[in-house]
């Protein structure tokens, strides 16, 4: 039978990602069950292993509800003393917290920088001058775009090898697969490795995992003029997404959506221009 939770007045959410595990998580995670077991405290609260909580570089962290509390570098010690603040005062500990509900900022001294895509000036040995922006590359951000393109088809044209197909129809797409994704339709049969693999993954789907991918804005004037083109990571060419010159609602949704960049304000080195 599993646990009552009406009977649950405090969740700990314990990140047990791969950062949070590197710095030894589980260790204060056995401590905190241990206690909250001892102390009779088992019914009355739950536990969870999270995976990723999105904050590595704070690790390991907890989420703690009611409140929203967010704590940082776990220790068994501090796991101890956040357990009995909340189960015994109902109260955080606030030196140990990264955020708290109300909070417009974050108690962290190891905020990660991310910089954001910017359009640069290339001179691309296959299409010539265009504006390029080096793109996210992970399944967080991929499978949704494919989404986009493919279940309500939107006016594109894919090249895998030489071959341009131009999209009508629906497709399926279809990330039930612990690693690829498959695009599947009357016109397209495409199929792409987006999640992390393990080393002892085999070749096959080492090949198709997608390591670079570039939104492409041609300077010159044609048919299909914006493009995504995704490649793994010995630079083998595995598939480009092209977008006609006129279809600026698919080419709005690339610049907010996959790059988070306005339309209205698009990131481009300064000395790189569309004429």
């Amino acid at each position: 039978m599993g646990k009552n939770i009406a009977k649950v007045t405090s969740t700990f959410q314990f990140c047990d990602g791969g950062s949070c595990r590197k710095a030894k998580s589980e260790i204060a995670i056995r401590e905190a069950r241990a206690y909250l077991r001892n102390q009779g405290l088992w019914d009355d609260t739950h536990t969870i292993k999270t995976r990723c909580n999105g904050r590595c570089e704070d690790a390991p962290t907890w989420i703690v509800q009611p409140g929203n509390y967010w704590y940082k570098n776990l220790t068994p010690e501090k796991a101890i003393a956040i357990v009995k603040s909340h189960t015994e005062k109902n109260e955080p500990v606030e030196e140990h917290l990264l955020y708290k509900e109300g909070w417009s900022v974050l108690l962290t001294d190891k905020e990660k920088v991310v910089t954001p895509p910017v359009f640069k000036h290339k001179t691309d040995p296959e299409l010539g001058d265009a504006l390029v922006a080096r793109a996210f590359a992970s399944d967080q951000h991929l499978y949704p775009l494919l989404q986009y393109f493919f279940r309500e088809p939107k006016p594109i044209a894919v090249r895998q090898d030489t071959e341009l197909i131009e999209i009508s129809t629906p497709h399926l797409v279809d990330y039930s697969d612990d690693y690829q994704v498959t695009v599947k339709g009357n016109e397209l049969d495409l199929q792409l490795t987006i999640a992390g693999i393990p080393k002892d993954i085999s070749e096959e789907i080492a090949a198709h995992k997608v390591s670079v991918a570039e939104v492409i804005w041609l300077k010159k004037r044609a048919i299909f003029t914006k493009a995504i083109r995704l490649k793994n990571k010995k630079g083998k060419h595995l598939v480009t997404f092209w977008i006609r010159e006129e279809d600026h609602r698919t080419w709005e949704h690339v610049l907010k959506i996959y790059l988070s960049m306005s339309p209205d304000k698009i990131r481009i080195e300064e000395e790189a221009s569309i004429e």
